[in-house]
């Protein structure tokens, strides 16, 4: 496959994805997922759950982060590029076709059902993403895995119950990784 063929499989790819990426970043997992997992064999799941935990700790948005990374390991720099304008472009005419004049219609009793419907979706996607990622980081060889599983069950209360911050429960997280690891050797 020429290189040109690539960069546009790439960018055609990541089209597709910014066009479908209803509920941002988290409800997108599922379909980033999909796409670049299951359908192109671009990523193993492991590799996939490494890309959006890099994507998630880089500022910016992780369909962005994720097509900046991917586009990178599949044709360098320039498939970087591609792909990060090809996720990006779709939401860039929405909004500015938004901006041009269809906000008034928003409010509508269609768009309104419509949007209703694109929610729901949005909170099934964010769902399947939390089932595929969990299962691949808390689940290894049909067994449960203690440290990462204590650890999600911490930061789950850090968040619920002790209301803290998100960037708080990461810092925590990484420490009790590596409490585990260099002083306990688990």
């Amino acid at each position: 496959m020429s290189r040109l063929s690539v960069l546009l499989d790439l960018f055609l790819e990541f089209l597709k994805i910014g066009f479908f990426m209803f509920g941002g970043g988290y409800a997108g997992i599922a379909l980033l997922h999909k796409e670049l997992v299951e359908l192109r064999g671009w990523l193993t799941n492991e590799e996939f759950v490494d890309v959006i935990g890099i994507a998630e700790s880089t500022p910016g948005p992780v369909a962005i982060n994720s097509a900046t990374f991917i586009g990178y390991k599949i044709c360098g720099v320039l498939g970087s590029v591609v792909a990060t304008l090809g996720v990006v472009l779709p939401a860039y005419l929405i909004i500015l076709g938004i901006a041009m004049g269809l906000s008034p219609y928003l409010m509508t009793p269609i768009a309104r059902t419509i949007l209703r419907g694109i929610n729901a979706a949005v909170v099934a996607l964010i769902l399947v993403a939390l089932l595929r990622i969990g299962n691949t980081v808390l689940i290894q060889d049909n067994t449960v895995r203690m440290v990462e599983s204590a650890i999600f069950v911490i930061a789950i209360a850090l968040i619920l119950l002790l209301k803290q911050h998100p960037i708080t429960v990461i810092g925590v997280s990484v420490a009790l990784s590596l409490l585990a690891k260099y002083v306990l050797g688990i």
